[in-house]
C-alpha cells in the first residue's frame, strides 16, 4: 500500500486550533479490516447524558473524526480530538446516474474503520457516522452501507440536504465567535454540494443544498485536469454557479447580515493565504476578502497541476478541486454583493455533537 502525499491537516483541541503539517494515514489498497464486534457494540448505544461524543463525517472528498465533549456553557462543545483524512469516495458523482466505485468503497470503508479505532482510544458513550452528498446521490450507496456495517459493526446515517444544513447550522452556533450575532448568513461548500443558511433572530429561515460541490462542478466542467484552467472554462464554472443561485430562490437580504462560511474548502484557502504571509491558520484573521479570493483564484488557475501541488498549506489531494471552489466562492460573493467572509471552523460534526451531548 503507498502512503497518501504529506499534507496539512487541520487538528482540533479544545479551545484551539493548530495547522499541522504530518502524514495523512496509509489508506492502502487492502481490504476494509473488520474491528472487534463487541468493541465494536459499546459504541451503538448511548447513555443518557453521555460525557464523551465521537462524530465521523463522510464527506465527498475527505472522512472526519471529532471527539467532543460539553463546554462550559450550556449547549457549547468542546473538541478534545479531531482528524481528516483525504479520502475522495465521490469520484463520478457528475454522472446521470452516480455511483461510488469499488475502490472508493474499500478506501472509505478503510478510513471508517481506522476513524472508529481511533474515536474508542477515547471511549466515548456514542459515536455517530453520518453521510452528506456522495452518498446520498449515490445508486449504490446502500452496499456502501452494509460493507461499513460488515467491517465496524455501526450503521450509517445519511443525511438529506435539508438535515445536513440543520446540522451545519446547529454546528455553527456552537462557535463563539458569533454568540452575539443572530442575523446571518451560512455558506459550506464541499466536495458535491454548496449549502446555503440564512438566520434570523438566531433561528434558521431558509436552507437550501444545491449541488454545487468542488468535486462535482471540477468532473463536470475541467476535461483535463492536470492543466492550468482556462478562462473560457473558469466563466463557464461561474455561469453555473450563478444560474443555480438564481434559480434556488435563496435570498442573500439583508445586505448588512455578515456571511460566515464553513467547510474545507474554506479552510484551505484561510491556510494558503496564511503561507503567504508566513503565518499559521490561527495568527490569521477569519475575515477572508474578496479581492484576496479573486487574486489566489487567478494565481491558482494559471498553474499546471503540478505547481499547485506544490503551494504550501493547499493540500495535494485537493490541489485538482481547488480552483473549481474559488471559482465556486467568487460567484457566490459575486452574486450576493458581498465583499467578505468570516471563516468558522464550527460544522456538521459540531453540530450533531450538541445533539449528543444534549
Amino acid at each position: 500500500s503507498g502512503r497518501l502525499a504529506h499534507t496539512p491537516i487541520a487538528v482540533y483541541y479544545t479551545r484551539r486550533v493548530q495547522w499541522l503539517k504530518k502524514p495523512a494515514r496509509v489508506i492502502g489498497s487492502k481490504p476494509c479490516p473488520k474491528l472487534d464486534p463487541a468493541a465494536a457494540g459499546d459504541l451503538l448505544f448511548g447513555m443518557p447524558s453521555p460525557e464523551t461524543v465521537a462524530v465521523i463525517d463522510v464527506g465527498s472528498n475527505s472522512i472526519k473524526l471529532l471527539v467532543a465533549q460539553s463546554g462550559n456553557t450550556i449547549g457549547s462543545v468542546a473538541a478534545i480530538f479531531a482528524e481528516t483524512i483525504e479520502t475522495r469516495i465521490s469520484t463520478g458523482i457528475s454522472q446521470a446516474l452516480p455511483s461510488l466505485t469499488e475502490a472508493a468503497m474499500a478506501a472509505g470503508c478503510r478510513t471508517i474503520t481506522e476513524l472508529v479505532r481511533l474515536a474508542q482510544g477515547y471511549q466515548p458513550q456514542a459515536l455517530r457516522i453520518v453521510a452528506t452528498s456522495a452518498v446520498r446521490d449515490a445508486t449504490n450507496a446502500i452496499q456502501f452501507i452494509e460493507l461499513v456495517n460488515e467491517a465496524t459493526g455501526l450503521e450509517i446515517q445519511i443525511l438529506s440536504g435539508a438535515e445536513e444544513a440543520t446540522y451545519i447550522g446547529k454546528g455553527l452556533r456552537c462557535d463563539p465567535q458569533i454568540a452575539g450575532i443572530h442575523n446571518f448568513i451560512q455558506m459550506d461548500l464541499g466536495g458535491g454540494s454548496l449549502e446555503l443558511i440564512r438566520f434570523a433572530h438566531g433561528q434558521i429561515e431558509q436552507a437550501l443544498s444545491l449541488q454545487l460541490g468542488a468535486v462535482r462542478l471540477t468532473e463536470q466542467f475541467i476535461a483535463d485536469r492536470d492543466a492550468a484552467l482556462s478562462a473560457e472554462t473558469a466563466a463557464r464554472i461561474a455561469a453555473h454557479v450563478s444560474e443555480a443561485l438564481q434559480a434556488s430562490g435563496f435570498s442573500f437580504e439583508p445586505n448588512a447580515a455578515p456571511l460566515i462560511v464553513t467547510g474545507g474548502a474554506f479552510t484551505v484557502t484561510r491556510a494558503v493565504l496564511a503561507a503567504q504571509n508566513d503565518q499559521t491558520i490561527e495568527q490569521r484573521s477569519p475575515v477572508l476578502h474578496k479581492q484576496e479570493i479573486t487574486r489566489l483564484k487567478a494565481a491558482l488557475m494559471a498553474l499546471p497541476l503540478h505547481e499547485r501541488m506544490a503551494v504550501p498549506h493547499l493540500p495535494a489531494a485537493r490541489a485538482d478541486i481547488i480552483p473549481s471552489a474559488l471559482i465556486t466562492i467568487d460567484s457566490v460573493l459575486e452574486y450576493a454583493a458581498r465583499d467578505r467572509v468570516t471563516h468558522s471552523f464550527y460544522n456538521l460534526r459540531y453540530g450533531i455533537a450538541a445533539e449528543l451531548l444534549s
